[in-house]
């Protein structure tokens, strides 16, 4: 396909991880593609021309969009200036979808081809939004497999690719191996902080987990080591006076590594991807998960399902505990971690319902498939 240009939208971390994931897959399957858009440096690395990096405003919830209103529409106009200045054959928006859904429409205007690539939680809330879906997107790329039946349903074209985590969520060393390079011994407990990627959770979320781990390592035995996991993408200026202001001293990992992950005998995890890559390799979790007030009030009234964590969700029931708002309370967060720490069954029955999740994932593989779907829907461009 010489001379065919691709468009990206990525306007968060785990969207830039994905969009890098397809961009490699396209280039092994259609070496001569021209890519370009808006995303992050691992996207860059996978060979886009990234125009400009708007995953370092990523937020979530209305009442913090609204704080950032004039950035994102200034951010949304920059794009769909991008959009006329490159005139790409096909756009590829990923996940992101109160932004990317608007885009979309004027992806529409100007006659352009577009795929979708993980879909907006139509599950979760606003069901209403697939009749907009349906007229503006010409194929949507899921990663679920009850969202296959939900868009098939809709008359929307749909192609279930599995989900990309499967290969991407996987220890590359031995735990023991793990624990040597984390400078840890076996056999002592190491309990992992995954306060979420935004510099709006980690202020939320971050001195929470930390006052619940000041109470866990009064009542775990005192070879307890705690780990913090850094969103290497958010500055150190985010975590220093949070940490400051902690008695504890967390080991500080600076970078999303997966083998650190899995050296933990238990995580406390923000609400999100993380926690399905959590349960990918198979840790035990409690989920957390605090915002504005504001933002909580109002999803209270949208939100349809009765869970917010992804493994759960994909369970249909609540195997993974959750801790939200008022009850992620460090007393709260340190008595459910202990209990899993106290009951060798409850974390076999995690762990059983990990490989459930697993299982319902599809095979390995997504990032091709969707590139393969991608380079059919440029075909017809």
């Amino acid at each position: 396909m010489s001379g065919k240009k691709l468009f990206f939208f990525a306007g968060e971390p785990s969207g830039d991880l994905h969009g890098a994931k397809i961009a490699s897959a396209l280039r092994t399957l259609s070496p001569r593609l021209e890519l370009t858009g808006f995303g992050g440096a691992q996207m860059k690395a996978a060979g886009v021309r990234v125009l400009e990096d708007p995953t370092q405003i990523a937020v979530i919830g209305v009442v913090e969009v609204l704080k950032h209103l004039s950035k994102f529409r200034a951010l949304f106009r920059r794009a769909v200036q991008a959009l006329d200045d490159e005139k790409p054959d096909l756009v590829v928006l990923i996940d992101y979808p109160g932004f990317n859904l608007r885009f979309a429409r004027e992806v529409k205007k100007r006659g352009i081809r577009l795929v979708y690539y993980i879909s907006p939680q139509l599950w979760a809330w606003n069901p209403g939004r697939i009749h907009s879906i349906r007229s503006l997107v010409n194929r949507m790329l899921v990663v679920f497999p009850f969202e296959q039946e939900l868009y098939e349903k809709a008359g929307v074209p749909v192609t279930f690719v599995g989900h990309p985590l499967l290969e991407v969520a996987q220890p590359k060393q031995t735990r023991i191996a793990a624990l040597e390079k984390l400078g840890f011994e076996d056999g002592l407990p190491v309990i992992g902080l995954l306060p979420g990627s935004r510099a709006g959770e980690i202020r939320r979320i971050l001195p929470t987990l930390l006052k619940a781990s000041e109470q866990l390592k009064e009542k775990l035995p005192s070879s307890a080591r705690f780990i913090l996991i850094k969103a290497p993408h958010l500055p150190w200026e985010i975590y220093k006076p949070i940490l400051a202001a902690s008695s504890l001293t967390p080991k500080v990992v600076e970078r999303w590594d997966y083998d650190c992950i899995y050296a933990c005998d238990l995580v406390m995890v923000a609400s999100g991807t993380a926690t399905l890559e959590c349960a990918l390799l198979e840790r035990p979790m409690v989920i957390v998960y605090k915002t504005s007030w504001g933002t909580y009030a109002l999803s209270k009234l949208l939100i349809r399902i009765p869970y917010i964590g992804l493994v759960n969700v994909v369970l249909g029931k609540k195997a993974v505990p959750e801790l939200i708002q008022k009850n992620a309370s460090p007393k709260k967060i340190a008595e459910t971690v202990l209990s899993l720490w106290n009951s060798a069954e409850k974390r076999k029955q995690l762990v059983d319902a990990y490989r459930t999740v697993r299982q319902s994932l599809g095979e390995p593989g997504a990032d091709h498939r969707a590139a393969e779907a991608i380079l059919k829907e440029l075909s017809a461009a």
